[in-house]
């Protein structure tokens, strides 16, 4: 399974988060903000990045420049699909509205894996972006 920088400021959903992810065999690591992401992606290998939409202070922005610098596929989360102001070309690839099914997240997790396992860094286009986030939901 995937090596996965968990970042989400809230902390009992990060822990929630992390707890779930490494019961479907994920290795975990957690951040509750830009700055420990920043320093955990220069101290860690990490195979995917999942975040919130609002990390909080621009972080989200920031992190998801420094893993797309890295070439390492980023999974964004959110209670909505955008903030406020941000335009159509901001939008995460990969993005996963909350609430969503931790099995909708695995499906991605799993495809921005496959997809990063057989693209080199350099590539025109990020892994997420290959991968978007799973349609609307059934009932």
């Amino acid at each position: 399974m995937a090596r996965i920088l968990l970042a989400e400021s809230d902390r009992h959903i990060r822990q929630l988060f992390a707890g779930i992810l490494a019961d479907c065999g994920h290795a975990v690591a957690t951040c509750g903000d830009a700055l420990e992401a920043a320093v955990s992606l220069a101290t860690q290998s990490v195979d995917i990045v999942v975040t919130d939409l609002v990390l909080g202070l621009g972080g989200e922005a920031t992190l998801g420049r420094d893993c797309a610098a890295l070439g390492i596929p980023t999974v964004t989360l959110s209670g909505s699909s955008f903030r406020p102001g941000q335009a159509v070309a901001e939008r995460p690839s990969a993005l996963l509205e909350k609430p969503f099914r931790f099995g909708d997240l695995q499906s991605v997790l799993d495809a921005v894996a496959c997809g990063s396992a057989q693209m080199m860094p350099a590539a025109a286009e990020p892994a997420s972006a290959l991968y978007p986030a799973p349609g609307p939901r059934r009932a």
